[in-house]
């Protein structure tokens, strides 16, 4: 049994994919192997089009273990991969004592994205195993797609991407420091540089867990992402100020979870006034955090 896909994400959609192809595999006593691709094939193809990965593929891999699959084949994506006919690249899979392949209703392979639901099944026939297109997921009528999960990081509609995904948008990094002005106006932050290879997030202050290395539960927080415009600082960071936490995080790496923006990026006229705001930011920060301590997606 195997299914394919890049598996950007690995969103519910992607989930339900694979526990339909686990769940089947079962069924007929064979292994249940996923293919997927490194890089994220739209990168390749149109590089000036695509904005950016919802995950590293780390973590990808990371989120696939952790599924019920057998096995996880990564195929290392080129051009050359790209011009392959829908037949070829099949007759490749068939290494794998491909008996049944479990693709999304939208999936497409080969030169030219030729090979759709219809063509693999014509191909199928001829090669030996039968095609099962699955139906997309949705949530509130709207199609959970990876394209949607990056448009809404984009606009930092982090509480979308968490429903879609599953789990809360991460962004993850080595502490580095700053300006250290956090500090000397009682906010001091974790600044780590934005993934480059990752969707970029919409500019604002966001409601946030942080975890630690080594810890096991992770710390209530607020994530500030921008370019710190009141002190006229130009480079953009992620900073996030972790709530009733004193210690030194230099050198370490942080991985940031995002549950809500609440505002976007604003100019003040001043310190008093860009702590008085933060303010009101730590407050709806951890009221939030104080209502969902168990973080669960909105229905």
């Amino acid at each position: 049994m195997v299914t394919i896909g890049t598996f950007d994400g690995v969103h519910r959609g992607h989930h339900a994919l694979i526990s339909s192809a686990v769940d089947r595999a079962r069924e007929l006593g064979v292994r249940a192997t996923a293919v997927t691709f490194e890089p994220v094939p739209s990168a390749v193809l149109r590089p000036d089009r695509f904005v950016g990965r919802i995950c590293s593929a780390e973590e990808k891999l990371r989120l696939l273990a952790a599924t019920d699959l057998d096995d996880i084949i990564t195929v290392a994506f080129d051009r050359q991969l790209a011009s392959l006919s829908p037949e070829e690249f099949m007759d490749a899979v068939r290494a794998t004592g491909l008996t049944e392949l479990r693709i999304g209703e939208a999936f497409a392979l080969g030169k030219d994205r030729a090979g759709g639901v219809d063509r693999l099944r014509a191909i199928g026939k001829h090669q030996g195993f039968s095609v099962h297109a699955m139906q997309r997921e949705t949530d509130r009528a709207e199609v959970i797609s990876s394209s949607a999960i990056r448009n809404a990081i984009q606009e930092g509609e982090v509480g979308r991407a968490h429903r879609w995904l599953g789990r809360p948008f991460r962004l993850s990094g080595e502490v580095i420091h700053g300006a250290h002005l956090g500090r000397t106006i009682g906010y001091p932050t974790a600044n780590v540089m934005p993934p480059r290879e990752l969707v970029p997030l919409a500019d604002g202050i966001y409601v946030s867990q942080t975890w630690l290395s080594g810890e096991e539960s992770p710390h209530a927080s607020m994530t500030y992402v921008g370019t710190r415009p009141t002190v006229n600082s130009g480079e953009r960071l992620v900073e996030t100020h972790l709530f009733d936490f004193d210690g030194d995080l230099y050198g370490s790496v942080i991985d940031v979870d995002l549950f809500e923006r609440l505002r976007g990026d604003e100019v003040f006229a001043g310190l008093d006034s860009l702590i008085a705001q933060l303010r009101i930011d730590e407050t709806a920060a951890r009221a939030y955090l104080t209502r969902r301590m168990d973080f669960p997606v909105e229905d």
